[in-house]
């Protein structure tokens, strides 16, 4: 099957950022596209409110510069925080709608379910059900589940919680610290939820305890010389490390665990009693914790930093690992996770299945591997049942969204670009066996891959080839289009390759045909270095001097 497809309808399944980029670049391509959410506002958890599910807390602070985090075609605006706070979001989110005018194509407030596919009609179809309790069953051309890839709240079960009679929640279940006030709380986790549950309690609860069994790789948001953690990461840096990760994975994983312990050991004095480095978990298995407040809780003892919890010994008191008793506590908060649940798809669940199944063989429910290619498309219906949210990278998750979702949009409106069976096949069999590359890496802390983490390089590569981002062949050495702008537009060049790596580049240059291009992306991308040179100055004048301000951008 050749040529453009004739455009259809398609449900596009969480209204969070994953959802509006989603929905967004589906109608820039002309799909007749519905978005869904249960939900009576957009934003998904960015949205913090008190009622049941999963959100930020008000005090939530984002862990990537609004210069890297925003989507391709729409900066954050002036005046928002280097690292913007949970409200800033969930108003660029707003804006977002409001800019490419999404708000008609929402069904707020509406549940779906019993997703089907009609085989006979090759459509889908699925029950919704609205706030007031009215049911109906629409059909669409094709589905985009973008609820993310988790919704599940994951509960350890401890030894003796029934002689306990202080509270035990899930972290999902915590909205309001001021209901902490005077307690002794234990945290148990050491990711970026349970270190700002911990740190929203400083000054509220009388005694908060932070368990964990496996330490993090702690790093704060601005580095000493006033650049921001993330801006490090240029075009230039981050192809080196892709082709390392390629080449000798080892080698990759070993320079940038080195690089995050150094930063680490450079910002934080942590006590070795604290556990949190000893050893520091490799980036390739766990995510970084990022907290400019963790540090000082720990070193006023505001937080104390202890063993996981064993087992509960009676109504308010349990034992952690290393043998030591906790007396007098009033509640646990757990925050440990969540996994991933689409049996709301039934047949069609890509995580009850895998390739090598067979009628003989019933199919494994491994939630974790996901029969998905790229973890994008079905392998049952690549041109009509898709995932955006599902392939996780080492990359800022708002633009992630959009360039992954761009790549959607060209598969389905060019059919051509669809794989066959037999590349889905390949391509699935080729990440699990660089999910066992990783997890035969040194792994002092016990933590194993999440297959859903792709190989970063890779992905991002084939994403932007497929949406059409030109950025690659721009800024190849080996190309004539490179040398070219390097000539005529030596300033974007630089900026480009060394300076912030903007998600801005990703709409600059003519895709020949595929996504579309956004006229402001220069000026976007040269005003971002302009405005993180000015923050580095002001910063170090501040600071009483720090380095030159060129070298925020590589200038």
């Amino acid at each position: 099957m050749t040529g453009e497809q004739q455009a259809g309808t398609v449900a596009v399944i969480g209204l969070g950022a994953y959802g509006l980029a989603t929905l967004k670049n589906l109608i820039e391509e002309g799909f007749n596209a519905t978005g869904f959410d249960r939900n009576d506002y957009v934003g998904g958890i960015w949205r913090a409110t008190a009622e049941s599910g999963l959100s930020t807390l008000p005090t939530t602070v984002v862990n990537v510069s609004r210069e890297r985090a925003c989507f391709t075609d729409f900066p954050f605006p002036n005046g928002t925080s280097s690292y913007p706070t949970a409200e800033q979001v969930d108003r660029y989110l707003n804006d977002y709608c409001t800019e490419f005018e999404l708000w008609p194509r929402f069904k707020l407030a509406t549940s779906v379910s019993n997703i089907r596919h009609d085989d006979e009609l090759r459509k889908w179809r699925f029950e919704a059900t609205t706030e007031d309790g009215s049911k109906e069953v629409l059909t669409f051309d094709k589905i985009v589940i973008a609820t993310g890839p988790h919704n599940i709240p994951v509960m350890p079960s401890l030894p003796g919680s029934e002689s306990f009679q202080g509270e035990i929640i899930h972290s999902l279940y915590f909205k309001d610290p001021a209901k902490f006030k005077g307690k002794k709380v234990v945290v148990i986790g050491m990711g970026n939820t349970a270190v700002d549950t911990a740190t929203g309690l400083v000054g509220i609860a009388e005694k908060i305890y932070l368990a964990h069994r496996n330490g993090a790789a702690l790093l704060p948001r601005i580095l000493n010389n006033g650049t921001s953690l993330d801006h490090g990461a240029s075009y230039r840096t981050s192809a080196i490390g892709d082709v390392l990760e390629t080449l000798f994975p080892k080698l990759a994983a070993k320079f940038i665990d080195d690089w995050v312990a150094s930063i680490s050991k450079q910002h934080f004095n942590l006590d070795p009693q604290w556990r949190i480095n000893t050893p520091t978990p490799s980036l390739k298995k766990q995510n970084p914790t990022v907290s400019d407040t963790l540090y000082p809780a720990l070193r006023s003892g505001a937080i104390t930093s202890t063993h996981a919890p064993k087992h509960y010994t009676g109504p308010h008191s349990l034992e952690l690992e290393d043998g030591t008793l906790l007396s007098s506590i009033d509640a646990l908060i757990f925050c440990t996770g969540y996994r991933l649940d689409l049996s709301y798809l039934g047949p069609h669940d890509p995580t009850l299945t895998t390739p090598t199944s067979t009628a003989s063989t019933p199919p494994h429910h491994d939630y974790n591997s996901p029969l998905l290619y790229q973890n994008i498309l079905s392998h049952q219906h690549p041109d009509s049942l898709a995932f955006i949210g599902m392939a996780l990278v080492l990359f800022p998750a708002f633009p992630m969204a959009d360039l992954a979702s761009m790549a959607l949009a060209q598969l389905w409106k060019h059919p051509s670009l669809l794989p066959s069976r037999s590349e889905m096949t390949s391509q699935f069999a080729r990440h699990h066996a660089w999910c066992a590359r990783i997890t035969a890496l040194p792994n002092p802390a016990g933590k194993a891959p999440q297959p859903l983490h792709m190989e970063t390089g890779a992905f991002i590569k084939w994403v932007q080839d497929i949406a059409g981002t030109k950025l690659d062949e721009h800024l190849s050495y080996t190309s004539r289009a490179a040398w070219r702008l390097w000539w005529e537009d030596r300033e974007l060049s630089r900026l480009l390759m060394d300076g912030v790596y903007s998600p801005h580049a990703y709409r600059l240059f003519d895709s020949g045909g595929r996504r579309r291009r956004w006229e402001g992306a220069r000026g976007a991308i040269v005003g971002v270095n302009a405005d993180v040179r000015e923050k580095v100055r002001r910063r170090g004048k501040e600071d009483g001097g720090l380095r030159g301000v060129g070298e925020e951008t590589g200038g």
